[in-house]
């Protein structure tokens, strides 16, 4: 009895990824491809309404790193034979920079933790995946680190933006 595997169960093997493992991992791609992506737009408007210019610079600098983890991702993605898709806008919020800040610090703190886990998940699998979400929770450590040297350096009472 002969036994005919389809191209994508060749690939699948030859690459290592169980059955059923491609849709996995591209679920798991997208979904950290939407967070960077919303991590974009978030730290973006931050920027806008902070009350420092130099934390301004830095928050933009880090939606730019942001931006570069979904380029990563989208890569990746269609590596796999996935499409990136297409992220939500969040609605705006009127905090002061304090706020700001303690939210994106919080934020980092929750992808961080979720980073530990994927990572966990598609180490053994596919190494490649797993270096490229270790690149991002190392930028991620840098930003949370950066953050709360800005919130430590803010007014929590202060009422700007007016």
């Amino acid at each position: 009895m002969t036994y005919e595997k389809s191209w994508s169960d060749w690939w699948r093997q030859f690459l290592g990824v169980s059955n059923g493992g491609y849709d996995q991992v591209v679920k798991i791609l997208c979904a950290r491809y939407v967070e960077e992506m919303q991590h974009v737009q978030r730290y973006t408007e931050h920027a806008e309404r902070m009350q420092y210019p130099q934390f301004r610079e830095k928050l933009l600098r880090i939606a730019a790193d942001e931006a570069r983890h979904a380029e990563w991702l989208a890569e990746k993605i269609t590596l796999f034979g996935g499409k990136t898709p297409n992220v939500p806008k969040e609605p705006p919020t009127t905090k002061n920079s304090w706020q700001y800040l303690l939210g994106d610090l919080e934020e980092e703190k929750h992808c961080s933790d979720d980073l530990i886990e994927i990572m966990q998940t598609v180490r053994d699998e596919l190494p490649d995946i797993a270096a490229v979400l270790e690149r991002i929770y190392e930028d991620s450590e840098r930003h949370r680190s950066e953050i709360r040297g800005m919130l430590m350096r803010s007014d929590p009472q202060s009422i700007w933006p007016a």
